[in-house]
């Protein structure tokens, strides 16, 4: 599936040059290696396995109907991946400030009044999702590689899926359970934010709830120590979208295609992969582990997407 949105401007604020190195000053440097210890911390070890990657359901059931109608999650395949670390959280708007204070470069912004009004709206809650691009996402993550000499990068949409599923069980929802469970009387999530949550929220505070993101640790993590994978912003991954990579894709660590595959006719730019969902709704096939998004990698538009970091260390991060 494709989410699209309007184009009307080309021009995003904030772009960044990830070849440019600025000196720090002694206190930015501690700042720097505060943060840096911070993001180590939350770094969660995924002990590398082999798991049936896409819809499942039909090889859980049996041989019983999938789960999904959609056709880019299939076939089901088998994928082996080596060990690694990935954040238990998605980035935060704040961190993502703090990464261009110290490059020196300035505060995300968009030209149009309007634009900025949804933006602001949807970092309004303290560790809510940062909002950025597949560019800004990867040049973030590259710049965790350059100041920690350590092998950060975006995951792959394997990555993503196997630790989405708590190394590739059959978990349909990424929520501490693997279900959904709301308040019955007020219709308060209790492991991922309905759409009461989100109407309290535009009631009390007057913003627009389709724009609404809440604190990346609002709800209870997964068992293996993940947190927002059901919902609360698409993620982006490495990997170009191509609907039909599942048939050809290779079983040892698959990194998607090696070129892009699916362009835009509006933008005229090419498609990367997205998992999670913005607004989980129950039942639905959006937002549950093994589906497939995709979006243009560098929207003008303050689009629902976020991102996560890996680590490509087969030892834990210390």
């Amino acid at each position: 599936m494709r989410i699209y949105f309007i184009v009307l401007l080309l021009f995003v604020s904030g772009c960044d040059n990830a070849t440019e190195t600025k000196k720090l000053t002694a206190d930015e440097q501690a700042e720097l290696k505060q943060f840096v210890n911070k993001i180590k911390s939350e770094l969660v070890y995924v002990k590398g396995g082999t798991f049936w990657m896409g819809d499942f359901c039909k090889k859980m059931r049996n041989g019983g109907p999938y789960c999904s109608s959609e056709k880019d999650n299939k076939p089901l395949h088998e994928v082996e991946l080596e060990s690694y670390s990935i954040s238990k959280f998605k980035v935060t708007h704040e961190d993502y400030d703090f990464y261009l204070k110290m490059k020196k470069l300035p505060k995300k912004n968009f030209e149009k009044k309007s634009y900025n009004e949804i933006f602001y709206n949807m970092i309004y809650f303290e560790r809510s999702p940062a909002i950025i691009t597949w560019t800004e996402a990867f040049n973030y993550c590259d710049w965790l590689k350059k100041e920690t000499k350590m092998p950060f990068s975006l995951p792959t949409e394997a990555q993503w899926e196997y630790a989405a599923r708590a190394r590739g069980q059959y978990i349909l929802v990424a929520t501490d359970d693997g279900s959904w469970r709301k308040n019955e009387k007020t219709g308060y999530g209790e492991n991922f934010a309905t759409d009461e949550d989100r109407w309290a929220v535009e009631k009390d505070l007057g913003i627009d709830s389709t724009s609404i993101h809440f604190p990346v640790d609002k709800y209870p993590p997964t068992p293996l120590g993940m947190y927002g994978m059901a919902d609360n912003g698409w993620e982006w991954v490495h990997d170009w979208y191509d609907p039909y990579y599942y048939e050809k894709s290779p079983k040892k660590d698959p990194q998607g295609p090696d070129k892009p595959i699916v362009k835009d006719d509006d933008s005229g730019q090419y498609l990367k992969v997205l998992r999670a969902v913005n607004h989980l709704v129950p039942g639905a096939p959006e937002g549950v582990t093994f589906s497939r998004a995709s979006n243009i990698k560098d929207n003008p538009y303050p689009a629902s997407t976020t991102v996560r970091c890996v680590v490509n260390s087969p030892d834990p991060i210390k």
